[in-house]
């Protein structure tokens, strides 16, 4: 993600766009601008990976081909990409670690072999890809074209996972001046989040004491703050939504000035009544990607919602890290989901049965506002485990959120 903070990015953005908009004329010339200059600014940053990255848009776009001439079957097309997509995964996130075990650190390969945070964001463009043609919703298959939509450059790092149909579909052929003040606003705004709300605002405040505090791996609660672990899962949570929003505003503004527009992948999470609710507004474009790609899937192939639910979330945990924190953060959120879903068909069939003789009162509504602050407080316990480097360490934070709220209320009333 430094690519967003290199000393270079203005000055070479600031060049580029009048020779995008007033140099080329047709379209072809600037979409062949856009790939050359996003593959040389991540040439700079991670020349290994670039290769590496060519060699899987080449092989995609032949499975692709072949599936289209019938040369392949859609099942052996869609393993053949998953294949490719561990593989890609497993090397990127894992393989500079195992390079460190067998080298020194000076070693070659070892300082070459470090893959961007972004490898995640591309893998699943690719794999979006070839489902969609798999599902023949794709009108062509151009390798030039699928090339420029994996290496868009703003939204290599942190996404947002847009669709190769809205990548194309939604862009603007020529200079749009409301889109184009549009991406100023967004780049604003989030530098703003990213250096001072994030950066300083948020290290400045909750830093030594409770991020540091509770942070550090031989914490344990005390009876003497009996609160702050529920305070540090919810700067934890607030923190990470400041920081991933604020990626989000740089992706959608710098494509924006090119353009470009990208999906939005929050929309005000915080105000979410449910947790089904809150994974409709936190990160929408992973959300919707698990949805359409393993819960429809799963669900369509077994019939059992449940597991649907499950599938979506572990995907959606081991996509950020294969870790026990990490699983177990899945499991949790497809808990939620699951409890969610079993409490909304009962109460639509208590609902069903008593709506002639019950009318709606006021503990109703005070029980509907409820859901607002206790959806909040789930998720962000839930950062307890994401948020630290073992299980141990996640498992007491998050046991101390329950269990404080009882030391603070035995202290003050007894």
């Amino acid at each position: 993600m430094r690519i967003y903070f290199t000393y270079w990015l203005i000055p070479a953005v600031l060049l580029a766009l009048p020779i995008f908009w007033l140099v080329l004329r047709r379209d072809r010339w600037r979409l062949l601008f856009t790939l050359l200059l996003s593959l040389a600014a991540l040439a700079l940053l991670h020349p290994i990976w670039v290769v590496i990255a060519l060699g899987i848009t080449v092989a995609t776009h032949q499975l692709a081909e072949l599936l289209r001439r019938r040369k392949l079957a859609v099942g052996h097309t869609i393993l053949l990409a998953i294949a490719i997509a561990v593989v890609t995964l497993a090397v990127g996130k894992y393989g500079h670690g195992l390079a460190h075990s067998l080298w020194s650190s000076n070693d070659w390969v070892v300082s070459h072999l470090i893959m961007p945070l972004g490898i995640s964001y591309f893998v699943f463009r690719m794999l979006q890809y070839v489902f969609d043609q798999a599902r023949g919703v794709l009108p062509e298959n151009s390798l030039f074209k699928l090339a420029t939509f994996l290496f868009f450059i703003p939204t290599v790092p942190a996404g947002p996972l847009e669709t190769y149909q809205g990548f194309y579909g939604k862009r603007s052929t020529s200079f749009d001046k409301p889109l184009f003040y549009k991406g100023l606003r967004r780049i604003a705004v989030g530098y703003f989040k990213k250096v001072f709300i994030v950066d300083f605002g948020m290290r400045l405040v909750f830093g030594p004491l409770v991020l540091d505090a509770v942070g550090n791996a031989h914490w344990h609660g005390t009876a003497h703050k009996p609160l702050l672990a529920i305070f540090y899962a919810i700067v934890v949570f607030v923190k990470a939504y400041f920081d991933l929003s604020a990626y989000t505003d740089l992706a959608i503004g710098f494509s924006c000035l090119f353009g470009f527009r990208i999906m939005e992948n929050f929309d005000w999470p915080f105000w979410s009544r449910n947790v089904s609710d809150f994974w409709q507004s936190w990160h929408i474009s992973l959300s919707s990607w698990c949805r359409n790609n393993v819960y429809f899937p799963v669900y369509g192939w077994t019939r059992i919602p449940w597991l649907g639910l499950y599938a979506s979330m572990l995907t959606m945990g081991l996509w950020h890290d294969v870790t026990l924190n990490w699983t177990f953060w899945g499991l949790y959120h497809g808990s939620g989901l699951v409890v969610y879903s079993r409490w909304s068909q009962f109460k639509k069939k208590w609902k069903k049965k008593h709506r002639k003789s019950r009318k709606k009162t006021r503990s109703d509504k005070v029980f509907g506002l409820l859901g607002y602050p206790v959806t909040f407080l789930y998720v962000a316990f839930g950062y307890a485990f994401v948020s630290t480097s073992t299980f141990g360490h996640g498992l007491r934070i998050f046991t101390w959120c329950f269990e404080g709220p009882a030391v603070w209320l035995k202290h003050l009333f007894f």
